[in-house]
């Protein structure tokens, strides 16, 4: 999980303070500078998480399941590339990607689980 971080806390080119949940639903910075979950505003197909380092981010696991099924595909057509080694290994390389992408996301508990 990416750490997401406090721009107020931030000095000079590194990152800020990383954010703690409080009690009340909302999370801080230890300067106490407050994030509302409503505040959270994400680039790409990213979800926020919180686990135990604090609140941060992780590729939504729709988007990560959908990469998984293009890589998928993209073996089953590998034979057909100008060079076919080259093709499998790398939708192998993009399916194992997603595949911990999706892992990550179930580990903090932004991935749904069907029982079946």
């Amino acid at each position: 999980m990416h750490a997401l971080t406090c721009a107020d806390c931030a000095t000079g080119p590194g990152p800020g303070t990383e954010f703690r949940a409080l009690p009340d639903g909302l999370f801080a910075c230890p300067a106490d500078h407050p994030l509302a979950p409503q505040d959270i505003d994400l680039d790409g197909p990213h979800v926020w998480a919180v686990d135990a380092s604090g609140l941060g981010y992780v590729t939504d696991p729709a988007h990560a399941l959908e990469q998984l099924g293009e890589a998928i595909a993209d073996l089953g057509e590998a034979d057909e590339m100008p060079d076919p080694e080259y093709g499998i290994m790398r939708s192998l390389r993009n399916a194992v990607d997603a595949f911990g992408e999706y892992t990550e996301a179930f580990r903090v508990g932004s991935a749904p689980v069907a029982i079946r």
